[in-house]
């Protein structure tokens, strides 16, 4: 059996699409824009009280987190922010960790970043949940600046109440 209408008449043709590969220009300025974008740092974070202190670095295309082993040796590892899940932030009175939950990692363990000062932790925690909540939302964040796109990003990654 055919897939055509019952009523006998035929759907129009679907053209097909036309593929045109970039130009050697156009690459090299898209990438050019890329580059750019992931040197804008949006949000980064030290931890404390350690020998060698791990980084979380947000910027516009992805959170990157350094842990350092010994002495000018550390473990890179990115995750681009639309494949962040979740955020989320455990505090104490004057510390705190960050747990991030991507879809490229194991969905069960949550990898988790430790000891930041309590408000570098809760502000990490509110700009890149802010972020993934924005891509979800299909918001383009490009055309703002990063001090106001900062901004608004914690504002929107704010929970519903201030009580931690």
């Amino acid at each position: 059996m055919d897939n055509q209408p019952s009523s006998g008449q035929t759907s129009p043709p679907v053209p097909e699409t036309e593929t045109r590969e970039a130009s050697p220009q156009e690459t090299r300025q898209e990438l050019k824009e890329a580059i750019k974008g992931s040197q804008e740092v949006l949000a980064t974070a030290t931890t404390t009280l350690t020998l060698f202190p791990d980084t979380v670095t947000v910027d516009r295309a992805k959170l990157t987190v350094t842990k350092r082993t010994f002495l000018q040796s550390a473990e890179v590892m990115s995750i681009r922010v639309e494949d962040i899940l979740n955020v989320t932030a455990t505090v104490g009175p004057f510390f705190g960790t960050i747990k991030v939950v991507s879809r490229v990692m194991n969905n069960e363990k949550p990898y988790t970043i430790g000891r930041f000062r309590r408000k570098d932790a809760l502000r990490l925690k509110r700009i890149t949940q802010g972020y993934v909540i924005a891509l979800q939302r299909n918001i383009d964040c490009s055309s703002l600046g990063t001090n106001e796109l900062t901004k608004l990003l914690d504002q929107l990654g704010e929970d519903d109440h201030d009580d931690v």
